[in-house]
C-alpha cells in the first residue's frame, strides 16, 4: 500500500516539472527565435503603426535609423508616402 502512495507521489511530481517545464519553455521561446519578430533591432528597422485600410491594402509607419517613413502597400503596388527626419535623430 506505501508503495501505491509513493509511486502516485513520484507522478505527481514528474507531471508538476513537466507543467513549470513547459510553462518556462512557453514564456522564453520568444528570445530564442532567429530573425523573427523584435530580434530584428539590430538594423535599426521597426514597425511604429499599421492601420488597415481593406482587402490587401495598409499604411504603415516605420522607423528605419534616424528616419520615420510612412508608406502605403497595395495588392500589387508600395508607396512611398512622406518621410521625414526623427528629432534628435544623431545618425546612429
Amino acid at each position: 500500500m506505501e508503495n501505491i502512495y509513493l509511486s502516485a507521489i513520484k507522478m505527481l511530481l514528474v507531471l508538476g516539472a513537466m507543467v513549470f517545464g513547459g510553462l518556462a519553455l512557453y514564456r522564453y521561446m520568444g528570445k530564442w527565435r532567429v530573425g523573427q519578430g523584435s530580434g530584428n533591432r539590430g538594423h535599426g528597422l521597426s514597425r511604429v503603426e499599421t492601420i488597415h485600410l481593406g482587402y490587401r491594402k495598409f499604411v504603415s509607419v516605420l522607423e528605419v535609423r534616424n528616419r520615420v517613413l510612412v508608406i502605403g502597400v497595395g495588392e500589387k503596388e508600395l508607396a512611398l508616402l512622406a518621410q521625414w527626419e526623427k528629432e534628435g535623430g544623431d545618425g546612429a
